[in-house]
């Protein structure tokens, strides 16, 4: 018997338009855990695979959830560099980097240059986003 199969799931490819507030943009998401693929977890996860050669363009827009947010930004060789927004404050942070966005703060990611992965973890299931 296999019990604890359910738990061990393969990534969904989806595109960043399917995101709320997210527009098109040349990034691989996969949707690693969720409601929809587990749904007793209390995660949701994705990954952002990234590789970027020339400038692209904003894809992302101010956005808050009713759930505390992680978003981890891991790279091999080239540096992975992003422009975080949280409320009205603009950073722009290297890899590996770490940044905890408590709930009810507005902010949005948009990549600057390089190639690694983005990591987002909403803790919750059932969270909800709004801008």
């Amino acid at each position: 018997m296999q019990k604890y199969k359910k738990y061990i799931t393969k990534g969904i490819s989806e595109s960043l338009s399917q995101v709320p507030f997210h527009k098109k943009s040349p990034i691989k998401r996969l949707s690693m855990l969720s409601k929809k693929i587990i749904p007793e977890s209390n995660i949701h996860a994705a990954v952002h695979i990234v590789d970027v050669h020339k400038k692209i363009s904003k894809y992302s827009t101010l956005h808050k959830h009713n759930a505390d947010e992680v978003n981890i930004i891991l790279s091999q060789g080239k540096k992975l560099v992003y422009e975080i927004q949280l409320d009205d404050e603009i950073y722009k942070v290297i890899s590996p980097c770490t940044i905890f966005i408590p709930k009810g703060v507005k902010h949005r990611a948009d990549v600057i240059s390089g190639s690694g992965f983005f990591v987002c973890l909403i803790l919750s299931n059932k969270y909800k986003t709004s801008s």
